[in-house]
């Protein structure tokens, strides 16, 4: 087992010179085309190329396309119930939210998102939806590495019209992967797509694409908040602040909403959703010695996920989930620091909401990638992988547009990086 690149454990592979010349060809285009990140090389690409793409087979492929039509069906509900008033949902998805951001643009619903799915024992299990994702960019780019056709996306934004997307503008590392969509968009359909901070947003009458949580509109003062929020009907994914919320899929296992979930989703959708979903729940906001001692005692299969923080960071990707399985101590640490409220190592971050789930492991698989530095074909052993699968609605249905899988095999948390290799799925 070799050990020269950071934090990645590898063997050499079997040699194979058409997987090998694979990797070196899908390398080259990713720089070609200027895929990065923050911090990254220009002349290298950005993660660990992998060989091929990563194949599902038509079982995991069908499971997951039900599972997307459970999660459109289950922001639908939710989205009723809140425009209802239903006191549970309200209580679940307004965590964090300033009131003056909450519950608008109700009666339209979204019409795309993205997955962080596990495989575990073959199942999918779903880990968070993202309304908004960097994932086009890569899609793009997938495609004239690999082959893979990213075509159904990019039709999915013409169909759309979306002529601007507005960045948040607390993560300008977005913007380059947005400017691929945006230079795709020109390629295949003649359309001109700006890409700009939301500290520049105007309504000049095109469509948009939100690339920023409702909840982050707080960074902008009144004038600009009031400007955009007047604006919904000019920007695809509705201003309905309960999608960015990782407190959305504990929705499906509060007892208060199981019989209507069932009525409402019907009682086969809400049975693919609960597979798919593991169990979760808020943290009490005063829990008791005896619950903080159980949670300590038997945390071996669960999580703690930051839902809203001052420390805004760490409600943002995998920055703020803790794992039980990790050692005792800094468990015992994390459940106390979230009983008090604040990020785990980080007190100053008062006033933060946590999440209990149950721990989704996943399956274990080995990945072939090229060495960014000798080109050797190397083996990834024992990698973890997260699929990120990217859906639209259709009709009454929905449509799986394709995704990414990424590997890591040095850490819990599975996340692009020079550690990481990431490659797109195919059925």
């Amino acid at each position: 087992m070799r050990d020269d690149l950071a934090d990645v454990r590898y063997t050499p592979a079997e040699p194979d010179g058409e997987l090998r010349e694979a990797a070196r060809y899908a390398t080259d285009n990713l720089v070609k085309l200027g895929v990065s990140f923050t911090g990254s090389d220009r002349d290298k690409a950005p993660w660990l190329v992998a060989a091929r793409p990563f194949v599902l087979g038509d079982d995991l492929w069908e499971r997951l396309e039900r599972l997307g039509g459970a999660v459109f069906a289950l922001l639908d509900v939710a989205q009723d119930l809140y425009r209802e008033g239903d006191p549970a949902v309200r209580g679940h998805l307004d965590t964090g939210v300033p009131e003056d951001l909450r519950g608008f643009d109700l009666a339209r619903y979204i019409e795309m998102f993205r997955l962080d799915v596990v495989v575990s024992e073959g199942r999918p299990l779903l880990t968070e939806v993202e309304e908004i994702f960097g994932n086009a960019g890569k899609a793009h780019a997938f495609e004239r590495a690999y082959g893979v056709s990213a075509a159904p996306l990019f039709e999915t934004f013409r169909r759309l019209g979306i002529a601007h997307i507005w960045l948040d503008d607390g993560y300008p590392m977005y913007r380059s992967e947005n400017e691929l969509v945006a230079q795709r968009m020109g390629e295949d359909f003649g359309m001109d797509v700006d890409v700009e901070p939301f500290s520049r947003f105007r309504d000049d009458g095109r469509m948009g694409w939100r690339f920023c949580y409702v909840k982050e509109f707080r960074q902008y003062d009144a004038k600009l908040r009031a400007e955009i929020l007047d604006s919904a009907e000019r920007l695809v994914n509705p201003l309905f602040h309960g999608y960015g919320t990782k407190g959305l899929l504990s929705l499906a296992w509060d007892e208060r909403l199981e019989d209507e979930l069932a009525a409402r989703m019907g009682a086969s959708q809400l049975a693919v959703l609960r597979a798919g979903v593991p169990r979760s729940a808020f943290m009490p906001e005063d829990p008791t010695p005896e619950f903080l001692d159980d949670l300590k005692a038997h945390g071996r299969r669960k999580v703690l996920k930051v839902v809203d923080s001052d420390g805004v960071e760490f409600t943002w990707g995998s920055r703020g989930v803790y794992f039980g399985d990790q050692s005792a101590s800094r468990w015992h640490a994390a459940v106390d620091a979230a009983a008090a409220g604040h990020v785990p190592g980080h007190p100053e971050h008062t006033g933060t909401r946590f999440l209990i789930s149950d721990l989704a492991d996943s399956d274990r698989f080995d990945v072939e990638f090229l060495h960014p530095n000798s080109g050797e074909l190397c083996l990834m052993p024992r990698a973890r992988l997260r699929l990120t699968p990217i859906f639209t609605r259709v009709g009454a249905g929905s449509s799986m547009l394709g995704g990414h899988a990424t590997f890591v095999n040095t850490s819990r948390k599975v996340h692009l990086g020079r550690h990481a290799v990431c490659t797109p799925f195919t059925r």
